[in-house]
């Protein structure tokens, strides 16, 4: 028994499946029928515009409308088609422009054009208007004619719709009876090249995901919101980079303790600002800091300089006040409260002028330039 190719077709255009003609099409059941490809899903239709189309005519040809930054449609003036090889009753929308002699129908082109825009993309009020009118819109406007100039073709060149069909999303045109050999067929049509499912996704409400996986990289130009906890990454090997200021209102924190660098010695921070206080385990200083006016720096190998116009020390202790040792960690000189104490030194330094020491035997020695008189 054939196949019943219309009751097939009409069932699978209602979204059900085919398996007998013997069967009632409310009978067989529901499932989905179309095979679609991501490059076939338009994620930009919202850009489309539904009024004022920005081309119809020659000195626009092959001009691209943009929205938002974003090609979104090509303008084709009068475009001529290729013939099919097998007889003349198809046309393709093919760029360049194929052999006078035809292609073949059975492969498709290389330049076979599709994803062109339908008249459902336009107002209601230019459903009936074609490419070239003076307000125009979305339906295609073709030509018939023996002139391989486009410029020549005239109001009685335009073939009636009624006489073909034009798959927009495939690009090829179809006439209910063959063309004469020598017609050649031209049209102007609006294309869209915006991105796919494929190429990109343009949403205008949310989305809403279990997980979310970003395999390369994520560009973003404007401003995002997310609620709740948020994680990067899966390592403290992972890279992320910001390019701009990060703000915060909560806590900047580590994942653990003791673990994590701020900056490093070849990428070092510039300036840091902290209103607060600083609670540091080790400060380390390469470079002179200064505090309220007072600037503290190194002058040679483990040499300490401070430099400020006049110095203040007070301690609360009765005594003790001041303390500096050498190298054994022996007093050098205490200061108590009002009282200076030096700490002995058993061996005689050499004598110099304004020099006072303390032998550790009840003597004091001062050093003098010259001999008293």
């Amino acid at each position: 028994m054939a196949i019943n190719q219309e009751k097939k077709s009409n069932r699978l255009l209602g979204g059900r499946r085919f398996t007998s003609a013997d069967l009632n099409t409310s009978q067989e059941a529901f499932t989905s029928v179309l095979d679609l490809q991501s490059s076939e899903i338009y994620t930009q239709g919202s850009l489309i515009p539904s009024s004022g189309l920005p081309y119809s005519g020659s000195s626009q040809s092959g001009q691209i409308y943009t929205a938002q930054s974003n090609n979104i449609m090509k303008y084709w003036y009068r475009f001529r088609l290729t013939k099919s090889n097998v007889d003349e009753d198809v046309w393709f929308f093919a760029s360049p422009t194929g052999s006078n002699s035809g292609i073949t129908p059975q492969l498709i082109d290389s330049g076979q054009q599709t994803n062109f825009i339908s008249p459902k993309y336009s107002d209601v009020s230019l459903a009936n208007a074609n490419t070239e009118d003076g307000t125009p819109g979305y339906g295609v406007r073709v030509y018939k004619s023996t002139s391989t100039d486009s410029g020549s073709l005239g109001g009685s060149d335009v073939i009636s719709g009624n006489d073909y069909q034009f798959d927009y999303k495939t690009g090829v045109l179809q006439f209910e009876s063959a063309l004469n050999s020598s017609d050649i067929v031209y049209m102007s049509a609006y294309q869209y090249v915006g991105t796919t499912l494929a190429t990109g996704l343009n949403i205008d409400g949310d989305i809403t995901a279990n997980q979310f996986v970003v395999s390369s990289s994520i560009t973003y130009m404007t401003s995002s919101f997310m609620s709740g906890s948020t994680m990067f990454g899966d390592s403290i090997d992972d890279t992320h980079q910001i390019t701009g200021s990060l703000l915060l209102s909560g806590s900047f924190l580590p994942t653990k303790d003791d673990l994590l660098d701020l900056g490093s010695s070849t990428f070092q921070w510039k300036d840091l600002y902290v209103d607060g206080t600083s609670n540091i385990d080790t400060l380390s200083l390469t470079d002179g800091f200064t505090y309220n006016g007072v600037t503290f720096n190194t002058s040679g190998s483990n040499h300490l300089s401070i430099s400020g116009s006049s110095f203040d020390f007070k301690a609360t202790n009765s005594d003790n006040l001041f303390t500096l040792y050498n190298g054994s960690d022996e007093i050098s000189v205490q200061i108590d409260d009002k009282v200076i104490v030096l700490g002995a030194s058993t061996t005689t330094p050499t004598a110099q002028a304004g020099g006072l020491f303390y032998s550790g035997s009840d003597e004091w020695f001062l050093g003098y330039s010259n001999a008293p008189t």
